[in-house]
């Protein structure tokens, strides 16, 4: 899906002083990268299969909920969206699509966008993020208002290509990895709908590339130029 380029205000404070991001347009996958895509990469590639990647790559949580290299745990998976992928293993997936990792500015304007698709209130948001956080293992219902992307919030976190950031405030240097009451001055504004955002960016940096989850996921992102 082709996301037009804009400007947004980011809710963390990545530098002392908050300005306006400005985003080229970019081509964001409509959905997530499910188990049966997934599945296909690695029968492609079969030195990303489970047993053949190794641990500098993918940690051992690695595809760690299939029935082994090739094969998916029941068929019910097939549609879900893959998970327990690193990083690394993201990327190699979206370059061979012919693409790449959205960068963390490109996936957070194209969520801002999703929230106004959804016609979401800053309450109903951090409504719905939280409601995943305190259970991430339960895919939270997303009513799809529209063709645009789906389901950006609200169902799994997604590999970003500069997931880790180092935050800098005057002097200070800091990765999103304190305690809420030194990283809260990070954040632009102190309301519900931006320390949702916050906690996403403190659990991505959270990661090292090598780490699976349960809870992560991906989507691939492709230069308008190199769509035909």
């Amino acid at each position: 899906m082709l996301i037009q380029g804009g400007t947004y205000m980011p809710a963390v404070r990545l530098q002392q002083n908050i300005q306006p991001i400005t985003v080229n347009s970019f081509y964001l996958d409509k959905d997530a990268v499910t188990e049966a895509e997934y599945l296909r990469f690695v029968q492609q590639q079969p030195r990303w299969q489970r047993s053949q990647t190794p641990a500098v790559f993918a940690d051992s949580g690695y595809l760690s909920h299939w029935q082994n290299d090739t094969a998916l745990a029941d068929s019910g998976q097939a549609q879900q969206p893959v998970r327990r992928v690193s990083w690394f293993a993201a990327r190699a997936y979206c370059q061979q699509q012919g693409g790449r990792l959205a960068s963390l500015d490109e996936w957070e304007y194209a969520a801002v966008l999703w929230r106004q698709q959804q016609q979401l209130s800053d309450e109903d948001y951090a409504k719905l993020m939280f409601r995943w956080y305190s259970n991430p293992a339960r895919t939270a219902p997303i009513v799809n208002n529209g063709p645009g992307v789906q389901a950006l919030l609200g169902s799994l976190n997604e590999w970003v290509e500069d997931f880790q950031l180092l935050l800098s405030n005057g002097d200070d240097v800091d990765m999103l990895s304190g305690s809420c009451g030194d990283t809260a001055r990070f954040m632009a504004e102190y309301d519900a709908a931006h320390y949702a955002t916050f906690f996403r960016y403190q659990s991505r940096s959270n990661y090292l590339p090598q780490s699976t989850t349960s809870t992560l996921g991906f989507r691939c992102a492709y230069d308008v130029r190199s769509v035909k």
